[in-house]
Parts: C-alpha cells; structure tokens; sequence
C-alpha cells in the first residue's frame, strides 16, 4: 500500500490573484481563471516545505470569497526603451482553504533513507505556522499570499460563498508533469473543473482528460540535501 501522510490544511490569502489562463498566456495581457488551478497550488504547498524526498499533493480547495475581477493596465518595455501598455485581469480579495498530503517520490531511491515520516509531519506543521520557508504568491510573484495554518475543523465547518451552488467552469489547466530522466517531455493535464458548495475535488492526473507532450526537459543532476533530522533541528521546538 503507497505511502500517505496525514491531511494537512491552510488558509491562503490575498488581495490579488492571478491563475493565468493558458489561451492569455500568448501575448501581454493576460487573464485569470474564475479558481485556482491545482498546479498554482502546488506551488503554493512546494514554497511551504518541500525536498525531493516527497511530493506534495493537493486534494481539494474550498473557495470562501466570492469571485471578483479587476483589470489594470501594466506598462510592459518593448524593444530598445519603447513601452506598451498591457491589461492585465487579475482576481480581487481572495481566500481559499487548502486541504492536501505529502507521498514518497518514488523516483528519488536515493533518499530512502530520509522517509521519516513523522519527522516530515512535525516540519511541515512547523513551516505552516510560520507562514511557509519560502515567500508565497497566488499564481504570479505581483500577488503576495499571507499563509496561515487551520486544522480540519475550521476546515469543515468554514462556509463559502458559493455554498449549495453546483458551478462548472470548463475545461481548465490542471498541472504539469515532470520528467524524472533527462530527454524525456514536459506534459500538460487538463481537465473538466467543478465546484461543488464551493469545493473543488481536484482529479488525479491519470484521470484527466486531456494530456499534451511539451518540449524536452532539461533536468539538473539532484544534490546532497539535509536529513529530516537536521530539518528538525533548524525549528525551534520548545
């Protein structure tokens, strides 16, 4: 049976957002999708506390502020000193309740030796009370994400905006998968995406239903990293 760790839950903030839609992503003005995709999140999870040892994965988010948009005008440099100006649809006042684990990155055979789990557990509670390791942002670096831990209760029983409605949104990005050889392609999931009282249950990627290979991936060669012990010690646990 695979490795599970315990559920973990955050809340995330912001007064900004910005979960680019990949048909914006072509030219400068760019815009949000209504929710966040599981792949921002990721993100959000990996800046928290991550090593090679695990992978964080995100099970569901529950969207507690309704969805609002502004778009502002944003002066992009073009060629040698002109300017243009780009608009730019960001989502306005949002937070989001995060419910997600951690599982061991099978790939990495060389850090079994790590699999600590209750080691992990204890640096991962560490980390969400002190607002992640590293600095936190809602899908791009202009959007600056406060984090702060919840347990499930206050996970429960928060209640969203959007509870007893039933919301489809489409067919949005889910997340990338990487490779773990060199030479082997970058692949994008997508998937159809749907809020129920305000909970997306986000899919796994093999039950996604569109895929697309990507470009070849270069992978840099993996370095020594820190046991969970000397991870633990660097918190201070009195």
């Amino acid at each position: 049976m695979e490795f599970q760790s315990k559920p973990f839950y955050f809340r995330v903030k912001g007064d900004y957002a910005l979960w680019t839609s990949v048909e914006s992503k072509g030219g400068g003005e760019r815009f949000t999708y209504s929710v966040p995709t599981r792949q921002g999140l990721h993100g959000i999870a990996d800046a928290i506390y991550f090593k090679p040892t695990f992978t964080n994965v995100i099970d569901e988010v529950k969207v507690i502020n309704p969805i609002m948009t502004e778009t502002k005008g944003i002066r992009a440099m073009v060629g040698k000193g002109g300017a243009d100006l780009n608009y730019v649809t960001y989502l306005e006042d949002v937070e989001y309740l995060v419910k997600f684990h951690f599982i061991w990155n099978k790939n990495r055979t060389d850090l079994t030796y790590d699999r600590n789990e209750k080691k992990h557990e204890a640096i991962m509670e560490r980390a969400l009370l002190k607002g992640g390791r590293r600095d936190t942002f809602l899908g791009t670096r202009e959007c600056v994400a406060y984090v702060e831990l919840i347990d499930e209760d206050v996970y429960l029983h928060s209640e969203s905006f959007y509870h007893n409605q039933n919301i489809s949104f489409g067919i949005m990005f889910h997340s990338f998968s990487y490779p773990s050889t060199p030479g082997e392609p970058l692949e994008s999931y997508f998937s159809h995406t749907v809020m129920n009282d305000g909970i997306i249950k986000y899919k796994k990627q093999e039950d996604c239903e569109f895929k697309n290979k990507l470009s070849n991936y270069s992978i840099k060669p993996p370095k020594e990293i820190k046991s969970a012990d000397e991870e633990l010690k660097e918190y201070d646990i009195k």
